[in-house]
């Protein structure tokens, strides 16, 4: 079997505040050895039963619209955004017209049809996005999905509109950013479509958002069966997810962070400079790291960690980014030391003292 099973008895209150007990199962897939990568086989069988019984079922997608982009299968280069670094998402609208659009900045692009780069034809999109998941789940099981994103519950009236078209639907597509289900609605099967997605960000902090992101919904969903598809099944927070264990998943989380002297046993402070001119960018972030290094030296501050990375997302709304990182048990002493000697802020760096994120 490409599965595990993880029983769970989950105690509830009921209105004159009885105890009972009702019974979840967590099925978690390893996509690695499943033969397509939108559902596995075991999400297909439990789509069809569930719709035959005319039953609930959510499916979490981490992508909005139709796809994360498109790919160059000769050259393998990925279009950006001319302002920001990152892919243009491919985006259906309702007059079933496709547009290219940055995610950011929100500028438009025309979709090509060969790649900007080679000009080769075999481009491919890639990332499932919630509207290619609703194409596929009406092709595949003539079922029309509700997608809700973020743009359609950012208000009292559209909660309220929304919650109405719920129950007229049995598959409902929603993000990770609204991960809490709708109140007097209850789901039937919950399929997180890839639980892996949060933890390809590059910060100390993924493991701990992907578990609660797992967990919070396991909680949330006390009547639900779930299947977690995930190209990791031995990843400790999407184990210890299923498992329903905090503990344990403290346990190894804190061994990490203990190691690389992240939070809580150690300080992080990250210092940010933007440029629109990339070669003022380096020199800049170049010169203060040096500055670093040698009151480093000049203290005899050995243990501090200082080094310079570009962030997750490397330029935005048009300017390059680029983060001095620094660690150690005391951070503040040393950024007491930086502050009097170089006066930094005023130069134009952002100092997050105590970050909680290098994102």
């Amino acid at each position: 079997m490409n599965y595990e099973r993880f029983d769970h008895n989950i105690p509830k209150l009921t209105t004159n505040n009885l105890e009972w007990t009702t019974k979840k199962s967590i099925f978690l897939v390893n996509m690695s050895k499943e033969i397509t990568s939108y559902f596995s086989q075991l999400a297909s069988d439990g789509i069809e039963k569930y719709l035959n019984q005319w039953k609930k079922i959510w499916i979490l997608v981490n992508k909005k619209w139709y796809s994360g982009g498109i790919i160059c299968h000769e050259c393998w280069s990925i279009p950006k955004c001319k302002n920001c670094s990152i892919s243009i998402s491919y985006h259906k609208l309702s007059s079933w017209d496709t547009i290219w659009l940055c995610h950011i900045c929100k500028t438009q692009y025309t979709v090509p049809t060969t790649c900007p780069t080679c000009r080769s034809t075999k481009i491919k999109e890639f990332w499932l996005g919630t509207q290619k998941v609703a194409e596929y789940l009406k092709n595949q099981y003539g079922k029309d999905a509700l997608i809700i994103e973020s743009e359609t519950v950012n208000s009292p009236n559209k909660i309220k509109k929304i919650t109405e078209q719920i129950s007229q639907h049995q598959i409902i597509i929603w993000t990770s950013l609204l991960a809490t289900p709708p109140s007097k609605i209850n789901f039937d099967l919950v399929i997180f479509l890839n639980a892996d997605l949060g933890l390809n960000v590059p910060d100390y902090t993924s493991a701990e958002r992907n578990f609660y992101f797992l967990y919070e919904a396991f909680v949330k969903h006390p009547t639900a069966n779930f299947i977690v598809q995930s190209f990791n099944p031995d990843q400790y927070s999407i184990r210890n997810a299923c498992r329903m264990s905090k503990e344990k998943f403290y346990e190894e989380d804190n061994i990490f962070r203990k190691i690389n002297w992240y939070p809580p046993f150690g300080e992080l402070c990250i210092i940010l400079y933007k440029n629109e001119i990339e070669e003022s960018l380096y020199t800049k972030v170049d010169t203060l790291h040096k500055d670093l290094l040698y009151l480093k030296e000049k203290y005899q501050l050995k243990d501090i960690e200082i080094y310079s990375t570009p962030p997750l997302i490397y330029k935005m709304f048009g300017k390059y980014r680029y983060n001095i990182i620094l660690k150690w048990p005391t951070v503040r002493q040393f950024m007491d030391i930086v502050f009097t000697k170089l006066n930094i802020a005023k130069k134009g760096f952002k100092i997050d003292w105590m970050a909680e994120s290098i994102v």
